[in-house]
């Protein structure tokens, strides 16, 4: 089911969130670019303009909600230390892989706040479910929901009379009708990701028939698959979850006013700019054009890179034009981001050429490169009426407007006295 007004009013839910289309949950928050249950992950998930956040709660010895998904935080911190068997004192101390500190519930829902996103709980222990729930309405904060896999845990929480709406979540190859039973709750989380490889086609007809009958909501597994987001995007839910919340929000072009969007050096907010990695971000949602900057090596193949110099983005050191192609090729260029990219190498134009190819359009800034290489190389991959080029050596454009009378060219206004001029 859709969501509706009514049913966003009587949860106390913003009126203000999509009702014509699934919610986007950001799995873990934004998982797949920071790490997982993070409050660096909450806050990169709400820039992507996810509505909730997904977060698993589990309860420390001294009642504390420290927001993980593993009892043993070994995975999230690198040091095996069990929350249900420590105190938050000890807990506390480890950090994660961004060094951060394993963040509590009451700072995640400080983080929503600030934000505007609704916080969607998975209770992974005995008795966090209350300790979340008194959180929460200490905190005056709404836009919530509870579940767990634990039927017995929700039922519990309705009987306690928790005024949140409540969430069973279903494994795989269980039928939700009678994993739920007679359970009243508001909302059936179908965790089948890795039931089929076309999930979407358990979803059936006759199944949403039946979850419809029952007055659930309806949320869907976490999903980075284009194809089978676009299958489920068209089903009748009220939301689907995303490791990567940025695939449920394509950037659509008004008709009415139909400006594109140029994404600086790729997302490089997200992946280490200049990269195929930040160019397959901007494809992935839908984007109109990426940014590149392009500089010639010694040996004359025209590799992307902002800086004259390599010290910055890779771990080499000197100018770009001193080096060669196979030596800047080595280098690592997305450690310095993070150690989840410390194997992405700085791309040569063709590379962001075939990429882009039918995918999206490449806004390419010569730096200090061959004109001439640069427009042999577009020309080369058919690229030409899906390229734009600048350079603030204006020489080099007079001379590709020459070859190519139809190239297309950018003028930044600045550069000019007036429009005519430019």
């Amino acid at each position: 089911m859709i969501l509706s007004q009514e049913w966003l009013q009587r949860y106390g839910w913003p009126l203000s969130l999509p009702t014509g289309r699934p919610l986007t949950i950001a799995h873990r928050g934004a998982s797949f670019h920071a790490p997982e249950n993070s409050l660096a992950a909450f806050r990169i998930a709400s820039e992507l303009a996810s509505e909730l956040w997904e977060l698993d709660i589990h309860l420390s010895t001294d009642g504390v909600c420290v927001v993980a998904h593993d009892d043993d935080l070994q995975r999230m911190t690198g040091q095996s230390l069990r929350i249900s068997e420590s105190s938050w004192s000890d807990i506390s101390k480890l950090k994660m892989s961004d060094g951060e500190p394993v963040p509590r519930l009451e700072d995640v829902i400080a983080t929503a706040r600030q934000t505007g996103c609704g916080l969607y709980l998975e209770i992974k222990s005995a008795g966090a479910g209350p300790a979340a729930w008194r959180l929460l309405d200490e905190a005056g904060f709404r836009f919530a929901s509870l579940g767990s896999f634990n039927v017995t845990w929700i039922e519990e929480l309705r009987q306690a009379g928790c005024p949140y709406p409540l969430s069973v979540f279903v494994p795989a190859g269980a039928d939700p009708l009678e994993y739920v039973g007679d359970l009243s709750c508001e909302i059936v989380h179908l965790c089948w990701e890795n039931a089929s490889p076309r999930p979407q086609d358990l979803i059936t007809q006759e199944l949403l028939s039946a979850l419809q009958h029952k007055h659930w909501q309806i949320v869907l597994w976490h999903e980075e698959r284009p194809k089978v987001l676009d299958a489920l995007m068209v089903l009748p839910v009220m939301a689907i979850c995303s490791d990567r919340p940025e695939l449920l929000k394509p950037y659509w072009q008004s008709v009415d006013c139909p400006i594109g969007v140029v994404c600086h050096r790729g997302a490089n907010a997200l992946a280490p700019e200049n990269t195929l990695e930040a160019a397959q971000i901007c494809i992935d949602q839908g984007f109109q054009f990426v940014e590149i900057d392009v500089r010639t090596t010694a040996d004359g193949e025209v590799v992307v890179l902002h800086d004259a110099t390599l010290d910055r983005t890779t771990n080499g050191t000197g100018l770009v034009r001193h080096q060669t192609a196979s030596f800047i090729a080595s280098l690592e260029a997305g450690r310095w981001f993070g150690d989840r990219y410390k194997q992405v190498r700085v791309p040569t134009l063709s590379q962001v050429l075939v990429l882009a190819a039918g995918r999206i359009g490449v806004y390419v800034e010569i730096k200090q490169a061959s004109a001439e290489a640069v427009l042999n190389r577009v020309e080369a991959h058919g690229m030409l009426n899906q390229c734009f080029f600048w350079s603030s050596d204006t020489d080099a454009l007079r001379w590709m407007r020459q070859k190519s009378p139809d190239i297309i060219l950018m003028a930044p206004r600045w550069m000019y006295a007036s429009i005519e001029e430019a």
